[in-house]
């Protein structure tokens, strides 16, 4: 009943949000209502690189597997982070992705949840860090477009600045507190000796220091997927008839995503689309209707590859229930 709930709220939340987007389109001067006008090559273009975008995140999380010594091949890898992009758009929660990546892969891996679990959230710490490098390198490297923006877009790159700099320094207390000397200061004299799973998860976080080739390399791959993911929306706005340049979208972006990966609607939904209107708008004048639509076409291509997530949820080994999903996601 609570998830049902929570679901409401973002479902609501998402209309407001994208209320709030359309509140400022002029329909009679968009694609919403010239369909004809959107360029179909740039979108496949844009579905081609989220594609792309969805292999390298499969590839990123399979290094971080790997350094956990769990033999899974990349293309199940790929195939499961597809599966995790269908359930994060389908499911109640925002955690149905993640329940469906540990559920599927402890199929074929009894007893190693927690390892898969922590797998998983190493793979969103290198997602993190990635991100918030990207914003910082961008934020240095195009400070004059970022210096005058609108109250709100001032509101939204103050908050991306503090929000991703606090990631870093969570995922950088994290380690430290997992390096061996730290670890067994804190569990000296029997602490939280009722509590095994407190000492057993720096223990698995301490792999990827030990493995850093690995934790290195699902690293650097993270960069190759941002690019590929920011670039199919560059894509969907030469779509919808934006000319903006790509240094632009990119600049926007890191902000855009930040926020919008955050659980306060449905799949970032709505959330986006504004944030795309007031930081297009604020860097480079581009309307509305243009930026809002760039936004949905951006969306569209990633959740093509999502959708077709469900060709390997249909496979017999890899069918969920609601039940599996919700007893994860409990645990």
């Amino acid at each position: 009943m609570k998830a049902v709930l929570i679901f409401l709220l973002k479902l609501a939340l998402t209309g407001l949000c994208l209320w709030w987007a359309f509140s400022q389109v002029k329909l009679d001067h968009s694609v919403f209502t010239k369909p004809g006008a959107v360029d179909y090559r740039w979108l496949a273009a844009g579905a081609t690189l989220a594609g792309t975008s969805m292999v390298l995140h499969g590839a990123r999380w399979w290094f971080f597997l790997r350094a956990q010594s769990l033999p899974v091949s990349l293309g199940r890898a790929v195939e499961l982070t597809m599966i995790d992009g269908l359930f994060s758009l389908a499911s109640i929660s925002g955690l149905g992705g993640d329940a469906a990546r540990i559920i599927l892969l402890m199929r074929d891996h009894p007893g190693k949840k927690l390892v898969i679990a922590m797998a998983v959230m190493a793979d969103h710490l290198a997602g993190m860090v990635s991100l918030a490098l990207v914003f910082f390198i961008v934020s240095a490297a195009r400070f004059e477009s970022l210096a005058n923006p609108s109250i709100l877009g001032r509101g939204v790159i103050h908050f991306a600045w503090f929000y991703l700099g606090g990631g870093l320094a969570m995922v950088a207390l994290i380690f430290i507190c997992a390096s061996p000397p730290i670890h067994r200061r804190i569990h000296d004299n029997g602490r939280f000796v009722k509590w095994p799973m407190m000492k057993r998860i720096p223990e698995i976080h301490d792999v990827y220091r030990k493995n850093w080739r690995h934790a290195l390399a699902g690293l650097g791959i993270s960069f190759f997927m941002l690019t590929a993911y920011f670039s199919s929306y560059y894509c969907g706005l030469r779509a919808v008839g934006g000319t903006s340049s790509y240094g632009t979208v990119i600049t926007a972006m890191p902000v855009i995503d930040s926020i919008s990966g955050m659980p306060i609607s449905v799949a970032g939904v709505g959330v986006r689309e504004k944030l795309f209107e007031v930081l297009m708008n604020d860097l480079a004048g581009v309307r509305p209707e243009t930026a809002v639509a760039a936004s949905l076409a951006g969306f569209a291509c990633n959740a093509f590859w999502a959708g077709l997530g469900a060709l390997f949820f249909l496979k017999k080994r890899d069918r969920v229930s609601a039940a599996e999903l919700e007893a994860c996601k409990k645990k």
